[in-house]
């Protein structure tokens, strides 16, 4: 990085160009040639200690003419394997070939007096090393036995497994280490410790040493090459010089030498090998092969390990959504199968509660069935109101810090600190939304992670941080993070309940068709019955007064009260069979809509009621104006009428009355009716006897009463029925808000006119 860095944090480091700097580790020679004609193009400073001959004398001569004869050759040929071991001016040396920036660069690195039959120690190591980890059952302890042998190989003080996170923070999950040297067992590191490039860099070439994090960097002659101006690409050189950072970062620890090796999986970066040694210590390349080649072998076992946990937790998964979508529904809906089932549904995705919305997006049917530990209702409503609004990747959204991104809940992380919801169909807000409480975790770091780090008073450079004490941190809010088998299972039982619920639908369909004949055929017998049975009533109530008329005087006071009663009787029959006639019509209405200005429609009403209300001393409120909304008019006067007339009959208490009114779009409405998308919502509203909650759908039912036919002014019990229907044929909904003793309010609301 340059020198004239300042006032930066360590995010700069993401940007330095660390195979770009110029400059080798002093621990070897690097010379770069020609393809072609083998002619020295670059050369590092230090050439004369190894080659007899400084820059200026070997840039632009053949290589033959500085190495000695054969030696290019012999290099060549040993590419594939690895190092190959070489003599130069007299100093055995290992040396390494690789192309870069159109040139072949060679690297000699002398060997000293231990490293002499390194090869033969290297490869005897990884055949000690082969035995262990085979042996080794589970993760840790494969990690550990890996630790441990290349501690043993390369004789450093303390060896490392550090794993990378999601969020490339990463943590010792393994280590080495010689007695009296400190621990980093359990530590997490921060990701800006290891940045971008680096780790690019890692995943590409898996091997690398710093053999004296104090040693001065040796320079490249000509420092940048003539057809790119900038320095040799580095990135390949075992010999590639260290960000003086890094090397601050090093020293600051304690460390006098580096040794790292990647751990890949699948191709990404999983971990380092991290090795370090208090004093300066090189690693010779046939150890570091020797390590690689380690690594190689515990990056596919820990990769079986991987695949193995995930194949068992894969058919565990296909166990529970056999279990969940197999057994016969029968009569019932897929929610009411799926909630008996509810401890599966957890356990697919490892949440603690489970909401399913199967419903439409408005009215009661919107419930939303809640399993375990979630959210209240209305909660889980308006989170999917918000999901709906979103963009969601294959209909999938995950989180496991929901609060940060969705605040009305930032409150309840004991119950959904992490959310996995699955849209179940694009069309409408049918969804299945898993939760799982947050987990409340110690992090213990090497450092605070958070402390900025800024150039120091009369520094420009950037510092890094130079504390490595154990920082601890208690984070909350956080669940358990999502895995891709939980997001599997997920889109799995979105793909299994779709067609559950398809056959459902199949199933209801096909009963509802029958319904509508069954119905078809009720509606024209009950109106048959109606019609043929009016006749001998009308017989039986013209006897009955002939029979008053003539015979009332000699009948005595008791038969004269028997004639009233059956005549009583005959009238109410009669009455139920206008009504019965008029429901079973019903079916075969043809609605004429129209424009209605539902003022007029009431004020008509209440002038055909006028004289009933003024018996019975009831007031009628209009706080205002009703709107115009399109209806059938004759039809939804009948509606008008039927509420207004219950609402005056059903009261006891002085003053009486009765309010009609609206809201309108953008209103708020009451809880009774917030489930309701239509522009209005129509009422009458008394203060009367009220009914009881477990009564309020039996009202609608024909011929249903709950008090005696004599009281309250009698009545058939059908209105109610023939208003719903009749509002039901306009597309809306007509029901009640009541509680004894508290009064009633019936709301309705209107559809549109069908298109034709």
């Amino acid at each position: 990085m340059s020198p004239s860095v300042s006032d930066a944090d360590l995010s700069v480091c993401d940007r330095e160009p660390i195979h770009l700097l110029g400059g080798i580790q002093p621990r070897g020679v690097l010379v770069a040639f020609q393809k072609e004609t083998e002619a020295v193009a670059v050369v590092s400073a230090n050439a004369a200690a190894l080659l007899g001959a400084g820059p200026d004398a070997l840039l632009g001569k053949p290589l033959a003419s500085v190495l000695p004869h054969g030696l290019l050759a012999r290099v060549e040929a040993g590419v594939g394997p690895g190092p190959v071991t070489v003599e130069v001016s007299g100093q055995r040396c290992s040396a390494l070939l690789h192309d870069s920036d159109g040139l072949r660069v060679l690297e000699l690195e002398p060997l000293a007096d231990d490293d002499v039959g390194a090869e033969e120690t290297a490869l005897g190591a990884v055949q000690r090393l082969v035995s262990p980890l085979a042996r080794a059952k589970g993760t840790a302890a494969l990690l550990q036995e890996a630790a441990d042998a290349v501690r043993e190989v390369i004789g450093y003080d303390r060896v490392m497994v550090y794993r990378f996170h999601a969020d490339f923070h990463g943590e010792v999950v393994a280590e080495s280490v010689r007695e009296g040297v400190d621990s980093f067992m359990g530590l997490h590191f921060p990701a800006s410790d290891i940045p971008v490039q680096a780790r690019a860099l890692y995943t590409r070439h898996p091997v690398r040493l710093i053999a004296d994090v104090n040693a001065k960097a040796v320079g490249l002659v000509p420092p940048v090459l003539p057809g790119t101006q900038r320095p040799l690409d580095l990135s390949g050189a075992a010999l590639r010089s260290v960000s003086e950072i890094h090397l601050e970062y090093l020293r600051n620890m304690g460390v006098g030498a580096s040794f790292s090796v990647s751990l890949l999986k699948d191709g990404q970066l999983w971990g380092l090998m991290a090795c370090h040694h208090l004093a300066p210590r090189k690693v010779s390349a046939a150890r570091r092969q020797a390590c690689e080649v380690l690594a190689r072998l515990l990056s596919l076992q820990l990769a079986a390990e991987e695949r193995g946990l995930e194949a068992a937790a894969q058919a565990r998964r296909a166990s529970l959504l056999n279990m969940l979508v197999v057994p016969n529904l029968g009569d019932r809906s897929p929610a009411k199968a799926l909630e008996a089932q509810a401890p599966l549904l957890m356990e697919l995705t490892g949440a603690h509660g489970v909401a399913l919305v199967l419903g439409a997006s408005a009215g009661p049917e919107a419930s939303p069935l809640l399993l375990g530990t979630t959210p209240a209702e209305e909660e889980v409503r308006a989170l999917v109101a918000w999901l709906s609004e979103r963009e969601l990747p294959d209909e999938v959204f995950y989180v496991d810090r929901l609060g940060d991104v969705y605040p009305p809940l930032a409150s309840r992380a004991d119950v959904a600190a992490g959310l996995l919801a699955v849209r179940l169909d694009p069309s409408v807000p049918h969804y299945a939304l898993w939760f799982r409480p947050e987990v409340a975790r110690t992090v213990a770091w090497a450092g605070n992670p958070h402390k900025p780090v800024r150039p120091e008073p009369g520094h420009e450079r950037l510092r890094p941080r130079a504390s490595f004490d154990v920082w601890r941190e208690e984070t909350r809010g956080a669940s358990m993070p999502w895995s891709a088998q939980d997001l599997e299972a997920a889109r799995a039982l979105k793909g299994a309940l779709v067609g559950v619920v398809l056959r459902h639908a199949e199933a209801l369909a096909r009963l509802s068709r029958e319904l509508a004949r069954s119905n078809a055929e009720l509606d024209a017998f009950g109106g048959t019955v109606a019609h043929d049975l009016k006749e001998p009533l009308r017989g039986i109530l013209q006897y009955g007064s002939f029979l008053q008329e003539d015979f009332g005087a000699t009948l005595g006071a008791d038969g004269r009260a028997q004639l009233e009663a059956l005549t009583w009787l005959a009238k109410r029959t009669h009455s139920l069979l206008d009504d019965l006639f008029e429901f079973s019509r019903l079916g075969r209405l043809e609605l004429s809509w129209e424009e209605t200005d539902h003022q007029a429609l009431v004020d008509d009403v209440l002038k055909t009621l006028g004289a009933r209300l003024e018996e019975g001393r009831v007031e009628v409120r209009l706080p205002r104006r009703l709107p115009t909304v399109a209806c059938d008019a004759v039809r939804i006067r009948q509606v008008w009428a039927n509420l207004i007339s219950n609402a005056a009959k059903y009261q006891t208490a002085e003053p009486r009355w009765v309010e009609v009114g609206f809201l309108g779009p953008g209103e708020t409405r009451p809880p009774a009716a917030r489930h309701v998308s239509a522009p209005y919502l129509l009422y009458v509203k008394d203060p009367g006897i009220g009914i009881a909650p477990q009564f309020h759908e039996a009202i609608f039912e024909l011929f249903r009463r709950l008090h005696p036919a004599q009281a309250y002014g009698g009545g058939s019990g059908a209105g109610l029925a023939i208003a719903r229907r009749l509002v039901s044929l306009h597309g809306g909904a007509l029901w009640v808000d009541s509680a004894p003793g508290q009064g009633s309010t019936f709301y309705f609301t209107l559809g549109e006119e069908p298109r034709r």
